[in-house]
């Protein structure tokens, strides 16, 4: 029996709050406990995440299985802050979760007048398949982002364009309101509403871009895709996914194909 991991899509009409939901689910299925490690790149989300079965304990860095041990388990529900680093969790047994990344803007405005930790949980606990519950939760969230869109000068972005028409389009819409025009005014406003600085901003949607670059690539040497992602050459982008993931592009690659713990990156399509 295999690992169970999926990709939950938000509606439409919720996609300038939600980037996505991951479902992971071991339960009855036999793993070493190098396996049960999970590596995550660095993220400007804001991650609340469930635990139906089972226990997952974060680490407050990346490394192996002997620290995991000993690391504090999240509680059944949480809320793990954006990651300007790679982080590692380990659970060890089986697990049943599910995690939703909310656009940090997003959940500032939201977090005035609802908790996104009971209304996920409210949902979970309402159906024991996940993607019933993801559906619960979108439908119980969808008039309460109705009625603070309305106040938001925030752009709307589709589904498709993820976080780098997130993060561009933040640093123009912010460009454009305010009273102040300067660049430190806009830099100002950006970290008020998303906790990042421009250039952070700026970090994550070029790597995701690189991202995007190599599976349309296919056989483009790593010289050739730094150039086309913008990077001033090879090495730049090495330090760029390193900064990300950890890793060297080509060990990441190896990685991924090879373990189960970089189950996240393959879900994702992640490779470089």
């Amino acid at each position: 029996m295999q690992t169970l991991s999926r990709l939950l899509a938000p509606p439409l009409d919720l996609s300038g709050c939600l980037f996505s939901a991951i479902v992971r689910d071991t339960r009855g299925v036999r793993l070493d406990a190098s396996d049960r490690l999970n590596y995550f790149p660095a993220s400007p989300l804001v991650t609340v995440t469930y635990v139906a079965e089972g226990e997952i304990r974060l680490m407050a860095s990346v490394g192996g299985v002997e620290p995991a041990r000993t690391a504090v388990p999240l509680p059944r529900i949480s809320v793990t802050p954006p990651q300007d680093a790679p982080t590692l969790s380990w659970c060890p047994g089986p697990v049943h979760a599910i995690s939703v990344g909310v656009y940090p803007d997003a959940w500032r405005r939201l977090s005035r007048d609802c908790d996104l930790r009971d209304m996920l949980a409210s949902a979970c606990a309402t159906h024991n398949e996940m993607s019933a519950a993801w559906r619960h939760f979108c439908d119980a969230l969808r008039p309460r982002w109705r009625q603070v869109r309305g106040l938001s000068f925030l752009p709307e972005w589709s589904q498709a364009a993820r976080l780098s028409a997130w993060s561009r389009g933040l640093v123009t819409r912010f460009a454009l309101a305010g009273r102040g025009k300067s660049l430190r005014a806009v830099e100002q406003r950006i970290k008020r509403w998303t906790g990042q600085t421009r250039r952070s901003l700026a970090f994550y949607a070029a790597f995701e871009d690189l991202h995007r670059l190599s599976v349309q690539a296919g056989n483009e040497s790593l010289a050739d895709l730094a150039v086309a992602g913008g990077y001033s050459d090879q090495s730049h982008m090495g330090r760029a996914v390193r900064r990300a993931t950890g890793f060297s592009p080509a060990r990441l690659n190896r990685l991924i194909e090879t373990e189960e713990a970089f189950w996240c990156y393959r879900l994702l399509g992640e490779r470089f």
